[in-house]
């Protein structure tokens, strides 16, 4: 655990987490048993099965298909949520009582489109929070390559900031982080079904539609229990 600690403080995200194949199959079956839904659009369900169809209905692509938290309840995905491992993960880097505060999961839809959209759906960064003592766990169901449009995380980001990215929560472009951060610290992680890791939420990050296969995410969010006044 020292080493993904130390990577965590130095980097922002540690990439060193992996499920058993028993897990992987069950959360995977889960979801191919289960409808999702858009991401605007709670009422319009579907099987990951049915993407082609649904795109064939509606005439315009699936980007995203996202479960309901009630998905989350099951026990193989609860189990995590308690995990040891990872609970003493977030309690180490954090310094404090961890607490869970969120858990999706969600389909990465490849589509059909033009360089020009995939370059433009590539610029935009994001963090998922301006606030420290919060961790995110990744989690692939399937497997992800640099053809699947893995997750992309901006090393040190997590601590080195210009003082409007302290206090301002919003998208930059590729030329803006690239300039600050270096263009060798953003990294595309990619990896076999059940590869795993944790990211400190401060880090810049992007998430774009795959090109060529679809990818299944977990995703668990913790965050530092508030220490009494």
């Amino acid at each position: 655990m020292n080493e993904t600690i130390y990577s965590l403080t130095q980097k922002g995200i540690s990439l060193n987490l992996n499920l058993p194949l028993q897990v992987i199959e069950e959360i995977r079956n889960l979801a191919l048993a289960t409808p999702c839904h858009e991401p605007n659009n709670t009422q319009f369900s579907f099987y990951a099965s049915e993407k082609k169809q649904v795109m064939m209905q509606t005439e315009k692509p699936l980007v995203r298909g996202i479960y309901n938290h009630s998905i989350c309840l099951d026990p193989t995905i609860k189990k995590l949520e308690s995990d040891p491992i990872l609970l003493a993960i977030a309690a180490t880097y954090l310094n404090a009582e961890p607490i869970h505060q969120n858990t999706q999961l969600w389909w990465s839809f490849a589509v059909e489109s033009t360089l020009y959209e995939r370059r433009q759906a590539t610029q935009r960064f994001y963090r998922g929070t301006i606030t420290p003592r919060s961790l995110t766990f990744y989690f692939y169901l399937t497997d992800v390559d640099l053809c699947s449009n893995p997750h992309v995380c901006v090393l040190e980001s997590h601590r080195k900031k210009k003082l409007a990215y302290r206090f301002v929560k919003k998208d930059y472009s590729l030329q803006e982080i690239s300039k600050y951060y270096g263009y060798p610290n953003i990294t595309s992680i990619c990896g076999k079904a059940g590869f795993g890791f944790v990211e400190d939420a401060r880090c810049f990050h992007k998430k774009i539609s795959p090109s060529s296969n679809d990818r299944l995410t977990l995703e668990l969010k913790f965050a530092a229990k508030p220490r009494s006044i």
